[in-house]
Protein backbone atom coordinates (compact mmCIF):
# COMPACT_ATOMS: atom_id res chain seq x y z
CA UNK A 1 0.00 0.00 0.00
CA UNK A 2 1.85 3.16 -1.23
CA UNK A 3 1.06 6.23 0.87
CA UNK A 4 0.05 9.43 -1.41
CA UNK A 5 0.68 12.54 0.55
CA UNK A 6 2.59 15.72 -0.20
CA UNK A 7 4.24 16.07 3.35
CA UNK A 8 5.35 12.73 3.22
CA UNK A 9 7.05 13.18 0.02
CA UNK A 10 8.52 16.84 0.84
CA UNK A 11 10.07 14.75 4.19
CA UNK A 12 11.28 12.08 2.13
CA UNK A 13 13.24 14.58 -0.80
CA UNK A 14 14.56 16.41 2.63
CA UNK A 15 16.01 13.09 4.38
CA UNK A 16 17.40 12.61 1.28
CA UNK A 17 19.02 15.53 0.53
CA UNK A 18 20.16 16.22 4.01
CA UNK A 19 20.43 12.68 5.18
CA UNK A 20 19.61 11.58 8.93
CA UNK A 21 21.48 13.12 11.34
CA UNK A 22 22.28 11.12 14.67
CA UNK A 23 22.07 13.18 17.72
CA UNK A 24 24.42 12.91 20.98
CA UNK A 25 23.27 10.18 23.13
CA UNK A 26 22.88 13.05 25.77
CA UNK A 27 20.56 14.97 23.57
CA UNK A 28 18.37 11.62 22.65
CA UNK A 29 19.01 10.83 26.56
CA UNK A 30 17.35 13.77 27.90
CA UNK A 31 14.52 14.07 25.06
CA UNK A 32 13.17 10.53 25.86
CA UNK A 33 13.14 11.53 29.60
CA UNK A 34 11.25 14.80 28.38
CA UNK A 35 8.70 12.80 26.68
CA UNK A 36 8.10 10.44 28.92
CA UNK A 37 7.30 12.61 31.47
CA UNK A 38 4.82 14.77 29.67
CA UNK A 39 3.38 11.76 28.87
CA UNK A 40 2.93 10.68 32.39
CA UNK A 41 1.65 14.05 33.19
CA UNK A 42 -0.88 14.51 31.07
CA UNK A 43 -1.81 10.64 31.71
CA UNK A 44 -2.61 11.39 34.88
CA UNK A 45 -4.09 14.67 34.87
CA UNK A 46 -6.38 13.70 31.93
CA UNK A 47 -7.53 10.24 32.97
CA UNK A 48 -8.13 10.11 36.81
CA UNK A 49 -11.69 10.99 36.26
CA UNK A 50 -12.45 8.25 34.17
CA UNK A 51 -10.37 5.42 36.30
CA UNK A 52 -12.65 6.44 39.48
CA UNK A 53 -15.56 6.19 37.60
CA UNK A 54 -14.70 2.89 35.95
CA UNK A 55 -14.09 1.76 40.07
CA UNK A 56 -17.26 2.74 40.67
CA UNK A 57 -18.80 0.75 38.22
CA UNK A 58 -16.74 -2.25 38.67
CA UNK A 59 -17.73 -1.77 43.13
CA UNK A 60 -21.58 -1.30 41.91
CA UNK A 61 -21.36 -4.43 39.33
CA UNK A 62 -19.69 -6.57 42.34
CA UNK A 63 -22.40 -5.34 44.64
CA UNK A 64 -25.16 -6.43 42.39
CA UNK A 65 -23.55 -9.35 41.48
CA UNK A 66 -23.14 -10.51 45.44
CA UNK A 67 -26.98 -9.50 46.21
CA UNK A 68 -28.02 -12.07 43.30
CA UNK A 69 -26.09 -14.11 44.89
CA UNK A 70 -27.27 -13.94 48.60
CA UNK A 71 -31.19 -13.51 47.16
CA UNK A 72 -30.81 -16.95 45.55
CA UNK A 73 -30.24 -18.76 49.07
CA UNK A 74 -27.35 -20.81 47.53
CA UNK A 75 -26.66 -24.29 48.94
CA UNK A 76 -23.51 -24.88 51.29
CA UNK A 77 -21.71 -26.47 47.98
CA UNK A 78 -22.66 -23.52 45.82
CA UNK A 79 -20.48 -21.27 49.01
CA UNK A 80 -18.00 -23.72 49.03
CA UNK A 81 -17.11 -23.04 45.21
CA UNK A 82 -18.06 -19.35 45.52
CA UNK A 83 -15.93 -18.02 48.35
CA UNK A 84 -12.76 -19.02 47.46
CA UNK A 85 -13.24 -17.51 44.26
CA UNK A 86 -14.65 -13.82 46.20
CA UNK A 87 -11.49 -14.47 48.29
CA UNK A 88 -9.00 -14.32 45.86
CA UNK A 89 -10.10 -11.16 43.99
CA UNK A 90 -10.40 -9.47 47.36
CA UNK A 91 -6.70 -10.91 48.20
CA UNK A 92 -5.42 -9.21 44.70
CA UNK A 93 -7.29 -6.10 45.48
CA UNK A 94 -5.23 -6.00 48.53
CA UNK A 95 -1.81 -7.28 46.97
CA UNK A 96 -2.34 -4.53 44.43
CA UNK A 97 -3.47 -1.51 46.39
CA UNK A 98 -0.43 -2.53 48.46
CA UNK A 99 1.91 -2.46 45.80
CA UNK A 100 0.62 0.56 44.09
CA UNK A 101 1.55 1.99 47.28
CA UNK A 102 4.72 0.67 47.65
CA UNK A 103 5.70 2.06 43.92
CA UNK A 104 4.48 5.76 44.86
CA UNK A 105 6.90 5.96 47.45
CA UNK A 106 10.04 5.09 45.79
Amino acid sequence: MKIENKDFDQIKELLKEHGIARPSAGFSLRLTNAVLTSYKLSYSKKYRKQERFGKWIIGILIACSLWVLIELKPSIQVLVLVLPVFSLGIGLFILISMLKKVEGKS
